[in-house]
């Protein structure tokens, strides 16, 4: 009987593919990496595996799926973003601070916007820290336990909803054509019909949802967020019960 048995199969689908010195940290910071500089549309675990120097059977093994790495991305990318609590800081403080903070991860990374609204929805693993905080600071605001679901979910799709929409993925075919077609719309616009809009247009223009032609990575909405984060917080006071 030979003294050195080969392994079976089933001990070898077991081993870890070899990467000297990868680990699951550079595996999520090069895939962000790649979506910074080549866009999420064309990101993919094989792609990936070629900028590593890898087989993509190593990437799989670490962390998983293509969706499983996109998800811990995005907790990579919004890993700071729950603000500590300073002591005696109001709560309508703290909440302006969570949304600027959301906002600015982002904004680091816009490429990975379109991926928040859904990984938020359905996180592989819940940021249970956010979600914490924000009922925390629910309930000392005084919102009625039976109402803190549906004002927790406000709060969630508020601080989601502006920031992916700001920073909303760019045409990646014949870019400038597309950015040339909107502005002309624009200018034809029918003042007999529209009259507050062609009256509001050179404010409006490039700086209003539906009537800009970039991005809030090259063209940030920083005045309306804040007058958007106002209208939120203010909203969340008038709801809540009379002292």
């Amino acid at each position: 009987m030979s003294r050195n048995p080969k392994p079976t199969t089933s001990r070898r689908s077991r081993a870890a593919p070899v990467a000297v010195g990868l680990n699951r940290k550079a595996i999520l910071q090069a895939a962000l990496n790649e979506i910074d500089t080549k866009g999420l549309s064309v990101f993919s675990l094989r792609g990936l595996a070629r900028s590593l120097g890898v087989n993509a059977s190593v990437i799989v093994w670490h962390i998983g799926n293509r969706d499983t790495v996109l998800a811990e991305v995005i907790r990579l990318v919004l890993e700071d973003s729950v603000p500590p609590r300073q002591p005696g800081q109001a709560w309508q403080d703290w909440l302006r601070s969570l949304f600027t903070r959301f906002r600015d991860a982002v904004r680091q990374h816009p490429n990975t916007a379109p991926l928040i609204g859904a990984d938020t929805v359905s996180n592989l693993r819940p940021d249970f820290a956010l979600v914490e905080a924000i009922l925390s600071v629910l309930v000392e605001a005084g919102v009625p336990e039976e109402r803190l679901c549906e004002t927790y979910n406000a709060v969630q799709a508020a601080l989601v909803g502006f920031v992916t929409q700001e920073l909303a993925r760019m045409p990646t075919e014949d870019l400038p054509s597309w950015q040339s077609v909107i502005q002309a719309n624009l200018a034809e616009a029918d003042a007999a019909r529209y009259p507050h809009l062609v009256r509001l247009l050179p404010r409006l223009m490039n700086r209003a949802f539906i009537l800009r032609w970039q991005n809030g990575a090259a063209a940030p909405m920083g005045s309306s967020f804040e007058v958007f984060v106002d209208c939120i917080i203010m909203g969340l006071e008038a709801s809540l019960p009379a002292s």
